[in-house]
């Protein structure tokens, strides 16, 4: 089994709105402009009620463990906009896999 089929996730993007703070700034009539819209994309960690988690970089080395290059993002689900399946688990391939389909 190789890492990829390990971590046992789907790879998503997420389009999500930020919270967004200005400070010592006039109050605008329209606030459409000053809202931040946010896509994240990764592999689809973790899941409840309230928030999703994505990770984007993933140290397969160190399976993730301890303080190394893991990169990830808790979104509210209250914030999200759209979610969509990049990649189910089952599409996901390594590069072993790639380079045996190659060599036939």
């Amino acid at each position: 089994m190789d890492a990829v089929d390990r971590i046992g996730t789907a790879l998503v993007a997420v389009e999500w709105e930020d919270i967004t703070a200005y400070t010592r700034t006039a109050i605008p009539d329209d606030f459409e402009q000053l809202r931040l819209r946010k896509l994240t994309c990764g592999l689809l960690w973790k899941e409840t009620d309230d928030y999703v988690v994505i990770v984007g970089d993933y140290d397969i080395t160190n399976a993730g463990k301890d303080y190394r290059h893991n990169d990830f993002h808790i979104i509210p689900k209250g914030v999200i906009r759209q979610l969509t399946v990049l990649r189910d688990r089952s599409e996901l391939v390594s590069l072993d896999q790639l380079d045996i389909a190659s060599a036939g």
